[in-house]
Parts: structure tokens; sequence; C-alpha cells
């Protein structure tokens, strides 16, 4: 894959950092303190170098968050971004922030080396599949982040180790059911599917009267486990280690899988969906009229929809939580990045490094870059800012609702050979490969040979 310097809002929504496969600019470091007279004349932020002032500090982040418009990959992000950092920067002006800019290949890598090896950054953009790699270097922020109780349970989850939170999770997204509101009024009961049981139904009343496809989905992993969440299922434990073969998780994905292998059979979901990889395959064929329902992620909506259509028709798509099992299950897997300080002490660079990185997380800055990005808060104050607004995101009440069941994925290494493993179980139910306790016991067998050898 060319790399070209920029990262686009699919990229970094969809699961997070693993989803990113584009390199940024290449790293560039400061130089120490006392390296800068800057006068009146010199900007306050430039690209690299935030603040003004005698004594630097180190961070590391993507072009995607610089706030300098021209040079940022994501232009509408910038004004606050850059109203954010200018206010640190006037609220201590003895410092300036020396901004390097890694290739993202080699970021985690580099960043978990220069830890360990106790010469990471003061602070740096963290994905949030990664977070649980930095548990012991990262530094508490309790101090400078107020009400964490406010942050969604996913959120805290991830972030908040023996009562500290060691992350500022700044944003995120979340996976839901996309359906035509006209079809589900003529078809059913005005209501979206809230059970399996219910989409098969609604699915093959859909089939027999309309020339569309009633349900489709991407065969990505991550689109698919909320349906394993939402029935208590893990994938590991604790310790990290997989758990797949417990006989409630292997069970739970039995029942995927069966689920799965129904759609096809009853025509809801045709084979072809073994080939859907690009997120904006699905959102295409809605609007070509060819598709009734879909899972996709939060953003599509606006991306796909809204901004695209030129008339109102994009108002038939509406958004509802992931059919599951049972009625009273819930889950929809969650991303986006986060924010932390690897400098440790309570007073002077320390501090403030950790004053900059709670910006990332109050309310009224987090609800500013939200709106202008199409992401999603990631605490419940934010929705009620005024920054944001009863119009920042349509259906932003139900993403927030779908986010009280948010599940993130496991930051432990034999993840990415669970989901391979899931992705390729899909695709053989799907294919008719392999029935679903086949498929299941075979996910297993290379996952747990692949975490013991």
């Amino acid at each position: 894959m060319k790399h070209n310097g920029k990262v686009t809002r699919r990229d970094v929504l969809s699961g997070g950092g693993a989803a990113i496969a584009l390199g940024l600019a290449g790293c560039t470091q400061g130089t120490g303190d006392g390296g800068g007279q800057f006068g009146e004349s010199d900007p306050l932020l430039t690209n690299d170098r935030w603040g003004k002032g005698e004594t630097s500090l180190t961070y590391r982040t993507s072009e995607f968050y610089t706030p300098i418009e021209a040079e940022s990959s994501q232009p509408a992000a910038a004004p606050a971004l850059r109203e954010q950092h200018e206010a640190w920067a006037e609220a201590h002006p003895e410092y300036r922030i020396e901004v390097a800019y890694p290739a993202f290949d080699q970021w985690k890598d580099d960043l978990v080396l220069d830890a360990s090896q106790g010469n990471a950054p003061d602070g740096s953009t963290i994905d949030s599949s990664w977070v649980a790699d930095f548990y012991e270097y990262l530094q508490p922020l309790n101090d400078y982040v107020d009400d964490i109780d406010d942050f969604f349970p996913f959120v805290r989850e991830a972030t908040v180790q023996d009562g500290d939170l060691l992350a500022a999770w700044k944003y995120t997204g979340c996976r839901c059911l996309y359906y035509r509101q006209d079809l589900i009024d003529s078809y059913g009961d005005g209501d979206p599917p809230r059970t399996w049981d219910d989409m098969l139904g609604l699915g093959q009343d859909i089939a027999d009267g309309e020339d569309i496809t009633p349900f489709m989905f991407r065969s990505e992993p991550f689109d698919n486990l909320p349906y394993f969440w939402g029935q208590g299922g893990e994938l590991v434990d604790d310790n990290g280690a997989p758990v797949l073969d417990e006989d409630g998780n292997r069970q739970a994905m039995v029942n995927v899988l069966s689920f799965i292998q129904d759609l096809v059979e009853t025509g809801v979901t045709p084979q072809r969906v073994a080939n859907i990889s690009d997120v904006e395959d699905l959102p295409r064929e809605g609007r070509n009229d060819q598709l009734a329902m879909f899972i996709g992620n939060n953003d599509l909506i606006e991306r796909e929809f809204k901004n695209v259509v030129e008339d109102d028709s994009w108002q038939r798509w509406q958004v509802a939580q992931i059919p599951m099992k049972e009625p009273d299950q819930f889950a929809t897997g969650v991303g986006g990045w986060t924010e932390g300080a690897f400098i440790e002490g309570d007073g002077g660079k320390a501090a403030a490094m950790k004053d900059f990185i709670s910006k990332f997380v109050e309310p009224d800055a987090m609800a500013r870059y939200c709106a202008a990005t199409n992401f999603l808060p990631t605490r419940e104050s934010a929705y009620e800012s005024e920054f944001y607004g009863e119009d920042a995101i349509e259906y932003q009440d139900t993403f927030r609702e779908l986010l009280k069941d948010g599940v993130a994925r496991p930051a432990v290494p034999i993840y990415s050979t669970i989901a391979d493993e899931y992705g390729s179980a899909i695709e053989r139910v799907v294919t008719d490969q392999a029935e679903p306790e086949e498929a299941v016991d075979r996910m297993i067998t290379a996952v747990n040979e692949e975490y013991d050898g």
C-alpha cells in the first residue's frame, strides 16, 4: 500500500489503530529545554511546536490531530484543536510542546520500547486498543480530569486501573443497525428487528415482496463480535489468555454462526456477503435502493448518506441497536483514540503535560471536536454541552444510548489471531464449507495453538 501521509476518518473509526495502514510524517523530536527563543511575531502554534515557553515537553501524535489546518489530515477538526491548544499555551507560558509525528507502522512498537527503557515522551496519543500495553508506564490523570464516572462504562473499564485514570479517551464510534424505515413500516410493525428471529422473519417478508437484498454485513470480525458479546461471551480472561473453549463462550460463538447460516439459507442474506470488505459498499447499495438493512459504523449516516444524497431521501435510513439472540441483550463495538502522560511527578513539567492531556476530555472541548468530526463523545456531559447541540450529529441520541453497552476489542496479543480466525469461520459458514460447530472448533484449535505455541 502506498503511504501518502493522510489518515481518513474511516481509518480511525474502523476498529481503532490496527485498521490504519497508512504512514504519517517522519518522526521529529524536540531538542530539550532552553532551545527556543520566541518573539512576539512568532506564532503561538506551529505544526511541530505548541506554545513558546523556554521549557520543552515532548509529545507524539498523528497529523490527524494537528491544530494547523493546512497540515492536518482532518482539517475540519483543526479549529477546535487550535482553540484548545492555544488555551493551554496561554495558561502555561513557560512551556512549549515539541511535537513528533511517527510513522504509524512503527509508532506502537517504538513507544513500547522507549517506555520500557525509560525513554518515553512526556505524552502521546495512544490508540484505545494499545492502552493496556502501557498500564505500567502511564501516569494517573485523576487530579486533572473531573468526574471520571461521567465516562461511559467501556471507557472506565479500559482506562482505569486500581482507581487511577491512566488515559484520556477523547472520542469513539460504534456499530449499529441501519434500516429503511419505509420498508420496516410496510413489512413490519414500524420497529426495527430487535432479535435474530425478528430479523429472519422480517427479512424473508422483504425478500418475498421486494426486489431488494434484505440484510447485509461485512465479514470483518469487529462488525460481528457484538452478537457474541451480547450473549455475555468473553474472548480472553483477565490474563489475556483465550477462553473460547469454555462452554458458555463456545456456545455463544456457535449461536452466532448458526444465525449467520440461517441468514444465508433463508435468503435474507446472499452468499456474496463473504466478499463484502469495503465500508462504502453497503451504504452505496442502500443509496441505490438495493438494500434494506445492514450493519455499519455510526459515521456512515453523515458521510455516506446525508452528505452524498442530494435530496432528503437519506432520511428514510434510520439507526438502531444491533439485533441480538434475545431481546434483553445489547452490545456494540467501540474504538477511538486516547491521550496519555508518561512523565512522572505532580508539579512542573509533569503538571503541564497532564493538564494538556486533560483538556482533550473536558466536556466542552470534547464536544467541539466531536461536533466537527462526526465522532462520538466518550462522556455523558459532552452531549449536553452548548458546543455539541441537538443537531451536531444525526441520530446522536440513539448512538449515545448504544454506547452504554459498548465493548472495546481486548488489548491483548492473541486478539489478532482470534479476529483472523473468526473472520475465516464466518466465511466458511457463509460459503457452506463448514457447519457452525465445526467452524467454531476449528477456530478454537487455531487460537489455542497460536497462544500455546
